[in-house]
């Protein structure tokens, strides 16, 4: 043998709640750009639609982040999609509860 094959066997596997918590956290960061860039274009004059799009979207966040620590907590699991989808959901939340707290309070 001339080379040396480096072959590594593990346990681990992809974990099915951090990849559903990684596409809840998308879809509620995507929603949240879609949302704002269509408010600014209106100039702030929109329906209640939009607002609902954020209630909705700040249940996927939640639902992201729950999902995300569920399997976080896994073992013999890959990290990745878990803290992808734990990070994109805790920001989303956050960017919608800015959101909701500057029309709420008028800051």
């Amino acid at each position: 043998m001339f080379f040396k094959r480096n072959y590594l066997f593990t346990s681990n596997s992809r974990s099915d709640k951090g990849v559903i918590s990684s596409v809840c956290g998308l879809i509620s960061v995507v929603s949240f750009i879609v949302t704002i860039s269509i408010v600014l274009k209106a100039g702030g004059n929109t329906g209640s639609r939009l607002g609902a799009v954020g209630f909705v979207a700040c249940f996927f966040s939640l639902v992201g982040i729950v999902l995300g620590i569920m399997s976080l907590v896994e073992k013999d699991k890959f990290r990745l999609f878990p803290r992808l989808g734990f990070f994109s959901s805790l920001l989303s939340l956050l960017l919608w509860g800015g959101v909701i707290c500057v029309g709420a309070f008028g800051l």
